[in-house]
């Protein structure tokens, strides 16, 4: 059965609802829904031949929405609701809604949009995944709040496609990026203007291969694919697990970007950046995340301040080339000097894991991370744990990470208290 509404008052309190089967259509007419209002959708709507809603209250739906109406379809200056509530479901037609609140309902349920959405005040991505294909999710409000979630997260599997905020203050704006296709699903960017100017941000992430994704053309104008044999001398490895576009849209002025991941993700210490033709190394300072639970707390944060190069909208995690240098000798005396054994550039590596042994063979010490304080002290199974050890020659099995296809570093150190 298909129900065609062509104009519809709706005055009644919160308690009562309209209720539509397979489909309501706005074919031409105007429906109002006043603040206490409902109008429970089990299918889809369709607007057609200059339709509108005026909503202050709430519109649900279990379908999709199709806006054929040639114009925006809801009156924006009305505070209501439109409420996802099915399983997967569409945002498409030959025109743009604009949106006031948009709420995605549904745990495990994906949202696609098939063309551009404008949201002007809340975006409600609650526990679903939205997918904007090659299309761009607006969100109008330059309230940092203006997208809230508990679980959902916004997706672009093609170039082109991305999330975008407008800004008009100094505070974080969270994009609550992700995937369900890599642990813990959010890899969230943050970006925090310097002025309170009016600017807007575009923000991907795709669970592509940088050397496989030639779905289109970014906001800032890269084709794909991007092969991570070209790059920079100094970089060891780019992530191929997920990568991003980042770009300002508009607006001039200098903005920190933050980008959080997990170290179960790899050892990667900057931010490279696609210049066109190879992958170039990026200033990004290195240290525990402070993004918190709301994006599943993650445990490294790369950030870079005041960043205004987005020439080019491209970004991947790097790992660079790091030497890792063990001291040849500890002087464990308390003087101040030389007192721990200090591994060079270690903090890079996370996951990393030390087990020192003595000459014959039993472990003194294992940490997992090792931290650089090891001053000769057991902690090892064949001494009293506590105890100090001898002086003399040791030796060290050094894991940068669990994966196993790569060789610990091995070698031996003296410790001398005088």
């Amino acid at each position: 059965m298909k129900k065609t509404i062509y104009q519809l008052s709706v005055f009644t309190m919160l308690t009562s609802s309209v209720l539509a089967q397979d489909v309501l259509v706005v074919d031409g007419g105007n429906i109002h829904v006043t603040s206490n209002g409902l109008i429970t959708v089990k299918g889809g709507v369709i607007n057609q031949n200059s339709g509108e809603i005026d909503n202050s209250g709430s519109i649900n739906l279990t379908g999709n929405w199709t806006n054929n109406g040639g114009n925006t379809m809801l009156i924006n200056n009305s505070g209501g609701a439109v409420v996802f509530d099915g399983d997967d479901q569409e945002i498409k037609g030959t025109d743009i809604t604009d949106f006031h609140n948009l709420r995605l309902e549904g745990a495990g349920t994906v949202k696609s949009m098939l063309l551009d959405v404008n949201v002007s005040n809340e975006l409600d991505l609650d526990e679903a995944e939205l997918q904007t294909h090659s299309n761009t999710m607006f969100v109008n409000n330059p309230s940092p709040s203006a997208i809230v979630w508990s679980g959902g997260y916004v997706n672009s599997d093609s170039l082109g496609g991305q999330l975008v905020r407008t800004t008009n203050s100094t505070d974080k704006y969270i994009f609550p990026v992700g995937t369900s296709l890599i642990a813990d699903t959010y890899r969230p960017v943050t970006i925090t203007p310097q002025s309170a100017n009016t600017n807007s941000f575009g923000v991907r992430l795709t669970d592509l291969d940088p050397n496989l994704d030639n779905t289109g053309t970014s906001a800032g104008g890269a084709t794909g694919p991007f092969s991570t044999n070209a790059k920079d001398a100094e970089i060891r490895n780019i992530n191929t697990n997920f990568y991003y576009n980042i770009a300002q849209l508009s607006g001039t002025d200098a903005a920190d970007v933050q980008v959080d991941f997990f170290n179960s993700d790899g050892s990667f210490q900057t931010l490279a950046q696609w210049d066109g033709s190879k992958w170039a190394k990026k200033d990004f300072q290195f240290a525990p995340s402070s993004a918190g639970a709301d994006v599943n707390s993650p445990d490294i944060e790369l950030k870079k301040v005041s960043n205004i190069d987005y020439n080019e909208d491209v970004f991947a995690l790097a790992e660079l080339e790091f030497e890792i240098e063990v001291p040849g000798g500890v002087s464990a005396n308390a003087d101040g000097f030389n007192d721990a054994l200090v591994i060079e550039n270690l903090e890079f590596y996370p996951e990393n894991e030390l087990i020192i042994f003595n000459r014959w063979g039993d472990a003194v010490f294992s940490a997992s991370p090792y931290q650089n304080d090891w001053t000769g002290q057991v902690n090892g199974s064949m001494i009293l744990v506590g105890e100090e050890v001898s002086d003399g020659t040791y030796f060290y099995i050094l894991k940068l990470s669990p994966d196993e296809s790569e060789e610990p570093l091995k070698g031996s150190f003296e410790l001398r208290r005088k």
